[in-house]
């Protein structure tokens, strides 16, 4: 599919630098754009994503299988968790789960580079994430059933206050494995900072002060002012608002942009030829759009369509867009 894509994108770049030296020279310049964001996504879709893979050379074989063993449960549970995201009816439940694999990914990122740290994270592999492959499905089953009676909206309730708190779980999981490493530099921290104290080197105070549910700072040791409200500095890690995060992936924010852009310029401007559609995956769509255009008479009234599925599309929020027209495979 990618390099199907990639012939039409070359074939858009011709129309376009052949179109820009004639009096469609707007229509050209705007194909030549659309043939290099279309080539561009395309070749980058060809890279696989990357699977995450243990270095165990100074492991014995014994302990290396139990490693991996773990380890790939830990990305086999990562990646279908990531795979439900999105695919689920209430959008709370989602954040949830997007929240959720943001600290998962970086912690099984961590445990990649220090495979000898795998053993300390079994509770997150074995039990938290676990867990959370099991309630993701069973609300999903109960969502299939349709069901809104008081006993099953109590249990979908539930399932989504366990993985909110499931969120905080990962965090404590991720801060154990960390420990070692944690207290390797709080101790040298103290060395230096003796060193520091020794030699009549002041340290600046931190002030890190009082804050309000809205973030803001309300006592401050070095201001001596209470009730003076000031914005914290940048520094300072505020909670994020749930109602502010989006259902799209850490990391994925960029492709989908680039996606909603080059679909909808491919439907604005080559809407008759089903472009866009073939963009989407969706073959058949696309052949029969094209089928239709090869008649003159319709020719107008696709061209007509195909622009306001265009800018339906450049309109659409990103969280929109993503859940209708990004496919599983770029979701995981």
């Amino acid at each position: 599919m990618n390099y199907f894509m990639i012939i039409i994108s070359l074939m858009m770049i011709i129309f376009g630098g052949v179109g820009i030296d004639s009096e469609w020279s707007l229509l050209g310049m705007a194909s030549m754009l659309g043939g290099l964001f279309l080539g561009a996504h395309s070749i980058k879709s060809l890279k696989k994503d990357r699977t995450p893979r243990l270095s165990l050379k100074d492991i014995d074989e014994e302990k290396a299988q139990l490693l991996c063993e773990s380890f790939d449960k830990a990305v086999s549970d990562y990646r279908y968790l990531q795979s439900m995201q999105g695919k689920l009816g209430d959008k709370e439940i989602n954040k949830h789960l997007q929240r959720m694999q943001h600290t998962a990914k970086n912690l099984i990122l961590h445990l990649e580079k220090y495979p000898e740290r795998i053993p300390t994270a079994f509770k997150f592999i074995d039990y938290y994430q676990d867990r959370a492959v099991k309630i993701v499905q069973q609300y999903q089953e109960f969502e299939e059933t349709e069901l809104t009676t008081e006993k099953v909206r109590d249990l979908k309730d539930r399932m989504k206050s366990t993985l909110a708190a499931l969120d905080e779980a990962y965090n404590e999981q991720f801060e154990k494995v960390l420990n070692e490493q944690m207290i390797s530099v709080d101790a040298e921290l103290k060395v230096m900072e003796q060193q520091l104290d020794a030699e009549g080197i002041k340290r600046p105070t931190i002030d890190i002060g009082m804050l309000d549910d809205d973030g803001n700072v309300v006592y401050s040791p070095n201001s001596k002012q209470l009730g003076r409200k000031h914005k914290p500095k940048a520094n300072y890690a505020i909670p994020t608002d749930l109602n502010n995060l989006s259902v799209i992936p850490d990391g994925k924010r960029a492709m989908v942009i680039n996606r909603k852009i080059i679909q909808s310029l491919l439907a604005m401007f080559f809407g008759a030829l089903g472009a866009h559609k073939f963009y989407q995956g969706k073959n058949l769509s696309g052949f029969i759009r094209l089928f239709l255009t090869l008649s003159i008479v319709l020719l107008p009234l696709m061209s007509f369509i195909g622009f306001c599925e265009g800018i339906r599309y450049l309109f659409m929020s990103l969280d929109d867009f993503y859940l209708q027209y990004i496919d599983d495979d770029d979701k995981n």
